[in-house]
């Protein structure tokens, strides 16, 4: 069949193209192709073959297409062709003209999609392997080892490089020490000697400038020669994409991708992993630090807690000892005045134990619990200050709250002063009788009442007797206000701050 015009036109136009791009007609046969379409099949005469006979399979898509054409019109297919009987993936971009006898003639641009295809395996699986570390349990939980193997031994597969190692400097900084190095001809981590750093000044200092250090060709690049006799020419590495790992802008090693036997180029998707690789090193090396100052400050914790329990115990037995040594001597004592004040003392060292027993029970150091504490101190006035003949209650009604020991102590204090006082002075003419001891909180302010329902006082006689002195200089200590009232029986009222 005679070629029509639109055939002359159209081959003039892509001569000379070096696009890969065939003219056929409506049974597909090839009526001329550009020396890129030969190049692609590796067939030097295309002229007068099938364009059939270079895809795989039945390409019924195009068949149907051509069959069907009624006027001008356009599309786009993907498929498998094929060069030396081998199928390759590939895209056609048809465009159809009719001709003057009714006929089609057919212009197909055809792409080799095997470089697109590959790289789309490759964004995937990169992309891949950094959702997987980025959910690594190992490095979460700072188990650095487990980690760098995990990381190195991902990333080179999807690299799709024969050697992944990292290198973290030393504590002077003079050497750089492997702590990994994975090679995927073992499928296992392999041992690597560390490096001094004054033997390759010029390249750590490259990593001052550069984020990346790459060599295409390791072994005649200038950028590597301090490497060459001593790591790059034993090991066989060829190519290398080293990439600093930081902490904190601070360069703490080097996360290094290596090429053995041959040369290679680096591409950018490689890199752009590359740098989160060095990421996911830097983060588990953080990880782990962190953890290691936990566990550290965990011991030292329970090392403290453990002398401040040991010191409690030791200064409540010290205070009970003196406390019973004193006890002993109430009975020598040769009148009633000074047997009350040895008593009083005793029961003051016994506030304070009880404060100390408290604490090494707890394991706490430095707050109380206020109603614990409390209950401790009025079972012990119950018990030493007790009369058969003169029943008095001890009752307590204290809100939860936990206290510094500071202010416990001191509170305490004050109602051992005021309780010894009461059961003294406040009963003298009656049979029985109750002291209250009340705690109610207000905020960050509290307010402790003491009352008895005894015979009352002068108030005169209440301000400036009866251990008021002590209790004054107690409530004074901590910044409070005291208040008294005889109204019946006698009460006071410290108002403070908890903090």
């Amino acid at each position: 069949m005679e070629k029509p015009d639109i055939v002359t036109t159209l081959q003039a136009v892509i001569t000379g193209i070096n696009e890969n791009i065939v003219i056929i007609d409506s049974a597909g046969t090839i009526l001329h192709a550009t020396e890129g379409t030969k190049d692609l099949v590796n067939d030097v005469d295309l002229t007068g073959k099938s364009i059939f006979g270079f895809i795989e399979g039945e390409a019924s898509k195009i068949r149907k297409w051509i069959e069907t054409l009624s006027e001008s019109n356009f599309k786009e297919v993907k498929l498998k062709m094929l060069r030396d009987g081998q199928p390759f993936p590939a895209r056609l971009h048809m465009a159809a003209w009719k001709t003057g006898d009714g006929q089609f003639v057919i212009m197909a641009t055809i792409v080799d999609s095997t470089y697109i295809e590959r790289r789309k395996r490759d964004l995937l699986r990169k992309a891949l392997t950094i959702e997987q570390l980025s959910k690594s349990r190992k490095i979460r939980t700072g188990r650095l080892n487990d980690a760098i193997h995990e990381i190195l031994e991902l990333s080179s597969k999807a690299v799709q490089v024969e050697r992944v190692n990292a290198w973290l400097f030393d504590a002077a900084a003079t050497r750089i020490e492997c702590v990994g190095n994975y090679d995927t001809a073992a499928h296992h981590m392999s041992p690597q000697e560390s490096l001094p750093r004054i033997e390759m000044p010029k390249y750590f200092g490259l990593f001052e400038t550069r984020k990346i250090i790459l060599t295409s060709d390791a072994q005649v690049s200038g950028t590597t020669r301090e490497l060459l006799d001593s790591y790059l020419i034993p090991n066989n590495i060829h190519a290398m994409m080293d990439i600093p790992i930081r902490i904190e802008g601070e360069i703490i090693g080097v996360i290094c991708f290596e090429q053995v036997e041959h040369s290679r180029e680096w591409s950018l998707e490689d890199q752009k992993f590359g740098l989160i690789a060095a990421q996911m090193v830097s983060l588990a090396v953080e990880t782990f630090n962190r953890k290691k100052i936990q566990q550290e400050l965990e011991q030292t914790l329970r090392q403290q807690q453990r002398l401040m329990t040991e010191s409690n115990h030791r200064i409540k037995n010290n205070l009970s000892v003196m406390a019973s040594l004193m006890r002993m001597q109430i009975a020598k004592a040769k009148d009633p005045f000074h047997r009350g004040l040895m008593q009083d003392s005793v029961n003051r060292l016994y506030s304070i134990a009880s404060l100390h027993d408290l604490l090494a029970e707890t394991g706490s150091a430095h707050r109380v619990n206020f109603a614990t504490y409390a209950g401790k101190i009025v079972k012990e006035l119950q018990d030493s200050l007790s009369d058969p003949e003169k029943p008095i209650q001890l009752v307590q009604s204290i809100e939860k709250c936990e206290l510094s020991t500071s202010l416990a102590v001191t509170l305490g204090l004050i109602i051992n002063e005021t309780v010894t006082n009461a059961f003294k002075h406040a009963f003298t003419n009656s049979a029985a009788g109750l002291i209250r001891i009340e705690l109610q909180l207000e905020g960050a302010n509290a307010k402790l009442s003491i009352s008895d329902t005894g015979q009352g006082y002068n108030q005169d006689e209440l301000i400036t007797g009866h251990g008021m002195e002590i209790i004054q200089g107690l409530v004074d200590h901590i910044d409070g206000k005291l208040t008294t009232s005889t109204d019946a029986g006698s009460t006071i009222i410290v108002e403070f701050r908890l903090s």
